[in-house]
């Protein structure tokens, strides 16, 4: 080999590596944003409420799943300020949660989610006082969700009826 080619087979394995290295290093530092982001979020929601550290950690896969969709804190924070104010927590408000991030990985904003989900939290809570039903967080928390589930069906149904009309009428032109 030529010396020559012995500098340019370790530039350019020095180049790969490089590139390498860099991209690791700007997934580090992205993931070390996520964390930093999601301790603030957390701390907020602990000074905020009335949640111990313990059912604010428990959050943790909702909250990490809501700011990786670039959700805003104060619309989450609301939400859960909202699923308090129900007496929704433990089981109920991970559910709620997840019902939120549900919603906007369906398009919905973050604003739009939280207002779904409150209306369907509020309805269980109308529906489970007026019916006098004795539900666990989790079967809240399952109705709750199962709610915001048909009206996102009902949601996608509605638009494939728009895309169908929209065709035929472009078929009649």
């Amino acid at each position: 080999m030529k010396p020559i080619d012995r500098i340019y087979s370790i530039l350019v394995l020095f180049l790969v590596f490089g590139l390498g290295l860099s991209a690791t290093g700007r997934a580090q530092i992205q993931e070390k944003d996520q964390d930093r982001d999601l301790l603030q979020l957390k701390d907020q929601i602990r000074d905020q409420t009335r949640l111990s550290q313990q059912e604010v950690d428990a959050l943790d896969p909702q909250l990490r799943a809501y700011l990786q969709q670039k959700g805003e804190g104060e619309q989450i924070r609301e939400m859960i300020r909202a699923a308090l104010q129900n007496n929704c927590k433990g089981a109920c408000l991970s559910e709620t949660l997840r019902a939120m991030n549900r919603t906007m990985t369906q398009g919905a904003s973050d604003k739009e989610a939280r207002k779904m989900v409150t209306a369907a939290l509020q309805e269980q809570v109308r529906e489970r006082d007026q019916k006098r039903l004795q539900l666990s967080p989790q079967e809240m928390g399952d109705r709750v969700r199962d709610q915001v589930e048909e009206r996102l069906a009902l949601k996608e149904q509605e638009r494939e009826r728009e895309h169908e009309m929209m065709c035929k009428y472009y078929d009649l032109i």
